[in-house]
């Protein structure tokens, strides 16, 4: 069986203060299986045992150990914005821009956005894109009311009592002329 090498980056009493500063549980567990292997002699399955990873894990981490160093070893934050057609600003002036549009009467569709943005990047973009967008920089779907504001509830109730109830076309007369045969 081979032995599972850590490099000499750190001392011990390094790698214990690295444990002691360790942010989150999965920091704590990666520098665990450092110290345990190096100081310790554990191997990788009892390693994994000990800090309830499987010995995949432990062959990963100790591997991005010695190949990056103690430094490039630490967690990363997940998530985030990694990849974009446009930088935060963009968008939000491009939105601004929109803004403007909409205080004037004009009705913005994402349809019309997803346009604007496909001509600025000159790359095309789904309607996700669109919908994300809009839900990054606080932009909700907004209707028209379902009545006019200045409608009036009495006169609408007046209307539907004084007008007849079914509607009818003229009737044309029912004597025949000469003409009409």
């Amino acid at each position: 069986m081979r032995k599972t090498v850590i490099a000499d980056c750190l001392t011990a009493v390094m790698l214990r203060e690295k444990l002691a500063q360790a942010e989150s549980k999965e920091q704590f567990q990666r520098w665990q299986i450092i110290y345990v292997i190096k100081t310790k002699g554990f191997t990788p399955a009892e390693a994994a045992d000990v800090v309830g990873v499987s010995k995949g894990t432990v062959h990963q981490w100790v591997h991005a150990y010695n190949k990056n160093g103690p430094d490039e070893f630490t967690l990363k934050g997940r998530g985030g914005r990694r990849s974009s057609y446009m930088t935060v600003e963009q968008e939000s002036e491009l939105l601004n821009e929109f803004a403007n549009d909409a205080e004037k009467g004009l009705i913005i569709t994402a349809w019309d956005v997803q346009k604007r943005i496909e001509k600025k990047t000159g790359m095309k973009v789904s309607d996700d894109f669109v919908y994300d967008l809009f839900n990054r920089n606080g932009w909700r779907k907004v209707v028209p009311k379902p009545r006019h504001p200045k409608s009036r509830k009495e006169s609408q109730e007046e209307f539907k009592k004084n007008s007849p109830r079914l509607w009818m076309p003229p009737r044309k007369s029912s004597t025949k002329t000469t003409s009409d045969r």
